[in-house]
């Protein structure tokens, strides 16, 4: 019975030391599963306390297949804890750290077949060859890297010969443009000059058509009141000075419809809802709705018809034939009816409306006309060169990376065709989509800003594209590689409406980040 305890605890204590501590080609004793950077938190000689600071508990409970803490930290090498991290030696390649829960799963996730520990047979260790193939591609990258930095050398010094240039031009134009504002000014002030001096001398003229306006209009108005009431007369029966309804109904002239009467629709057409009118209304109201229809069965009327319609039920007046005005009350010189013109006749009137001036006012005339003329060149002029000054301190405002590396690509435009479309990047404005069966560009979206997680550099969006049908606007993301030449590598629709585009360009071969993500792995 004690032969057989004393085996059974021989047998615990070795194997909570080969699961607890082992040893590594550095010699280091430190528990399956912990980063070398981490082994002095692991020391067999005293209790272990979690990486949370939440529990201390003896150093025999570490991978003793038993969560004791909250963070994961005391089970690194089993799969115990459901937060927990094992780390990957992986000696000859890059060292990995993976979740605790693959580990003895019966998947080989480190290359070394550390994780796999409980079936030593089902992994084999092939670090070696990974690491191999893993700096042969490094060193290719290396390469490019090292041939892209020089072509990104020389972007980086177009790029601030660019700038430099730009600012040269804004301070020219800064100074055009107060050049431009003063010969405005001047122009102003001359246009309101010779505006005055115009205006004074063409008053005579405006005086005196403004007078023969009126004069016409009070001849014209004098001979409707005349005419009016000749017609008021001829129509008043009893002449009692007022014309009722059984008066009118005798009379051809307000028979509207021409069915032979006068009927109760037609008396309210002209009298509304009285029965009489006296003269003064019959001027001002009646006469002016009577006088069309007057003049429509004398063939010098017709209203007002849809292009290309054609009455057929008014016959065209014969100029040659006589037609007795006198019977229906009407003077001939009294149809003062406006009537449609055509474009020839409206050219007519206008170069009626243009007066032939004095020599002096004609001269004044010119002057000012071409004074206006310059004034509004000035100003499109200064509008102009506001409109470059705009846009070049925007391109100064932009981003263009550390070093300007990126200046010169600023509407450059790259294509890539899948079996679909036909889409388009065009650097620092836009992104677009375009079906090879046709039909107009779809924008994918307009730049926005650097979107990298780590270098910003190293992405850009492009957002507020083309809505889609019940979603949302599109955008892309660009994510930037080192390349000897700028293009598109691939585009995919990873999420609906969002887009993803791999782009390649010697702007960010960088060697300085090239040398740090070489060697920002964890101990071989």
């Amino acid at each position: 019975m004690i032969c057989s305890t004393w085996i059974n605890r021989f047998y615990s204590f070795v194997l909570i030391i080969s699961s607890t501590v082992i040893f590594v080609q550095s010699d280091v004793p430190r528990p399956r599963g912990v980063s070398l950077s981490k082994a002095s938190l692991y020391s067999p000689t005293k209790d272990f306390t979690c990486f949370d600071g939440t529990v201390t508990i003896p150093f025999s409970y570490v991978n003793d297949d038993y969560c004791d803490c909250f963070d994961g930290s005391d089970e690194p090498g089993t799969s115990a804890c459901l937060n927990g991290v094992f780390h990957c030696t992986n000696a000859g390649h890059r060292a990995q750290n993976i979740p605790s829960s693959r580990v003895n799963d019966g998947v080989c996730d480190c290359c070394d077949g550390t994780d796999e520990y409980a079936f030593p047979n089902i992994c084999s260790n092939i670090c070696e060859e990974l690491g191999r193939e893993a700096r042969a591609e490094a060193q290719r990258l290396a390469e490019i890297h090292k041939a892209g930095s020089h072509v990104r050398l020389e972007l980086i010094e177009k790029g601030n010969k660019r700038r430099n240039e730009m600012a040269e031009q804004l301070s020219q134009l800064e100074s055009d443009k107060a050049e431009a504002e003063k010969i405005k000014s001047e122009k102003e002030v001359l246009k309101n000059e010779l505006e005055s001096k115009e205006n004074e001398a063409l008053k005579v003229y405006r005086d005196a058509e403004e007078k023969e306006r009126q004069l016409k209009a009070e001849e014209e108005k004098e001979k409707l009141v005349k005419e009016a009431t000749e017609h008021f007369i001829r129509f008043d029966a009893n002449s009692d000075a007022i014309l009722t309804i059984d008066e009118i109904k005798v009379v051809n002239a307000f028979d509207k419809d021409k069915d032979g009467q006068v009927d109760e629709e037609e008396t309210k057409y002209f009298f509304g809802e009285n029965e009489s009118v006296d003269q003064d209304t019959f001027i001002s109201i009646t006469w002016p709705l009577l006088k069309p229809l007057l003049m429509m069965e004398q063939g010098m009327f017709r209203p007002a018809q849809a292009e290309g319609e054609v009455d057929q039920d008014i016959e065209a007046v014969d100029p040659k034939e006589d037609h007795d005005a006198e019977d229906l009350g009407i003077e001939d010189d009294s149809l003062d009816i406006d009537l449609p013109q055509d474009d020839h006749e409206e050219q007519e009137v206008e170069q009626e409306q243009h007066k032939t001036y004095d020599d002096d006012t004609q001269k004044l005339v010119d002057d000012a006309t071409e004074a206006r003329r310059q004034l509004t060149d000035a100003e499109r002029t200064v509008r102009e060169i506001e409109s470059n000054i705009r846009n070049i301190k925007e391109n100064l405002e932009k981003d263009y990376g550390l070093l300007q590396e990126w200046a010169t690509l600023d509407g450059q435009c790259l294509e890539y065709e899948d079996k679909e479309y036909i889409y388009k990047l065009c650097l620092f404005q836009k992104v677009t989509q375009k079906s090879k069966n046709g039909g107009s560009e779809v924008s994918l979206g307009s730049w926005g800003e650097w979107a990298g997680s780590d270098n910003k550099y190293s992405a850009m969006k492009y957002t507020n594209g083309m809505g889609c049908w019940n979603g949302p606007n599109r955008m892309t993301i660009v994510n930037i590689n080192c390349g000897l030449e700028t293009k598109l590598l691939s585009v995919t629709e990873p999420f609906r409406c969002e887009y993803k585009i791999e782009l390649e360009t010697p702007a960010a071969c960088d060697d300085s980040n090239a040398t740090q993500n070489q060697s920002s792995h964890d101990e071989l």
